[in-house]
């Protein structure tokens, strides 16, 4: 786990009266696990930070495509509910093929671009960056 890098996600995403509640979740691995029971849609998330993808624009190669004209580079940071995924660094286009709709929900994020994604558990898939 990377917790510098968790907390620079939640600071350029979340609604910033919200930041403080989601850091003090990533202080305890506990609290960190349930990280996901409240962000299981986009109501603590910035409304200026997000773009949601439907229809066939939520097909992987519509993602790779949209995440990689964002400046996204080939290795994104996961924050994950499915425990073997979540903490890690991941291919960008093997994963969004293979991994994106087999977990229930995820966050990533390119440390280089400042662009990410979050997928939640009905399937709802956000673009997450500043430059919306």
């Amino acid at each position: 786990m990377d917790l510098q890098l968790e907390q620079e996600l939640y600071q350029r995403f979340l609604q910033k009266e919200k930041v403080a509640r989601f850091l003090w979740m990533l202080e305890s691995p506990e609290r960190r696990s349930r990280i996901f029971e409240d962000l299981r849609d986009v109501r603590y998330f910035d409304e200026k930070s997000y773009e949601e993808l439907t229809g066939q624009d939520k097909s992987p190669t519509m993602i790779i495509d949209r995440l990689k004209n964002l400046g996204v580079m080939s290795v994104i940071y996961i924050i994950s509910s499915n425990e073997d995924d979540d903490g890690t660094e991941q291919v960008l286009e093997p994963y969004i093929n293979t991994k994106i709709w087999q977990t229930e929900e995820m966050i990533g994020y390119c440390r280089k671009s400042k662009v990410g994604f979050f997928k939640n558990h009905e399937g709802w898939f956000y673009l997450l960056s500043d430059s919306k």
